[in-house]
């Protein structure tokens, strides 16, 4: 399937993106009741270049209204997506669905020589979105733009490394997220996705500490207010919106604010048919 970019623009079938993370790597296509015709994109969980094993219980607190998860970036690595590639693991389902490669790193130097590995496998791909913004991990993530003149510099190698149409994915604590995106794209970069999760505390029901990424409908008003002040700086850059939707309504707000698209993740958990939900209720409401 082959879907090209315009200008600053993906041309999605739908304006429906699962999430970098809930979606795992394709194992939604599990779920016989979706309709895989109403998602525009399907975005890998990240991959680094190393391989990361999360980190240790607990790693999820829910309740009404939210969801604070510790996952830590889990992924196989460069290595075993390089394996799950040649292996054909993903082509049945790349066929049917365009996939956006979701890349992360702990250092300067991760991000551009994963940039590089990644290089052969681009091409099954419609976009590239670089993670800067996981609050659940000790390096790299949302750390990594706290140098803001060396975050530029990152910025400007990789999009020396790659003619893709890259996305920054970008969270609110690392400054203000119109300002960051301002960065991205005088830098060359094609969209941003705002927000990710935000730091979080909980206490479970053992007594746990859990610190980790806020996530859920509570979400939702800060992502939305996120969209709206990148939009009104920013009015030709694509916007993927994520945070906290959950509901046709929520999706339809993200859109009349200023996304190009919405981005759909720990609403899954719950129910994974809100996919449809979503994607029927913007049908004739969303050129694509």
């Amino acid at each position: 399937m082959e879907i090209k970019t315009s200008g600053k623009k993906l041309n999605l079938r739908t304006p429906i993106v699962i999430a970098s993370g809930p979606g795992g790597f394709g194992e939604y296509f599990e779920i016989p009741t979706i309709d895989w015709s109403l998602v525009g994109a399907y975005t890998l969980k990240t991959v680094t270049l190393n391989r990361k094993i999360g980190n240790k219980p607990p790693r999820i607190y829910s309740k009404d209204g939210y969801v604070i998860n510790r996952i830590g970036l889990e992924n196989p690595g460069f290595e075993g997506f390089k394996a799950l590639m040649e292996e054909g693991g993903l082509e049945e389902i790349i066929s049917q669905v365009p996939f956006i490669l979701s890349v992360g790193g702990d250092t300067f130097d991760e991000y551009v020589e994963l940039t590089r590995l990644l290089k052969p496998y681009l091409d099954r791909f419609i976009a590239i979105e670089y993670n800067f913004s996981c609050p659940n991990v000790q390096h790299g993530g949302l750390s990594i733009v706290s140098d803001k003149n060396e975050w530029r510099r990152l910025l400007q190698v990789i999009r020396k490394e790659t003619d893709s149409f890259i996305v920054a994915k970008l969270g609110i604590e690392g400054g203000f997220i119109e300002q960051m995106a301002e960065i991205a794209v005088s830098e060359g970069w094609n969209g941003v996705t705002v927000i990710n999760t935000i730091r979080g505390l909980m206490i479970d029901g053992e007594n746990r500490v859990v610190l980790g990424g806020l996530s859920g409908p509570n979400l939702f008003p800060i992502a939305l207010r996120a969209v709206y002040e990148v939009r009104k700086r920013l009015p030709n850059t694509y916007i993927i919106a994520s945070g906290g939707i959950y509901t046709p309504d929520d999706a339809k707000l993200m859109i009349e604010f200023g996304a190009d698209a919405v981005s759909i993740g720990s609403a899954l958990f719950k129910n994974e048919s809100v996919l449809n939900e979503i994607g029927k209720s913007l049908q004739g409401i969303h050129n694509t």
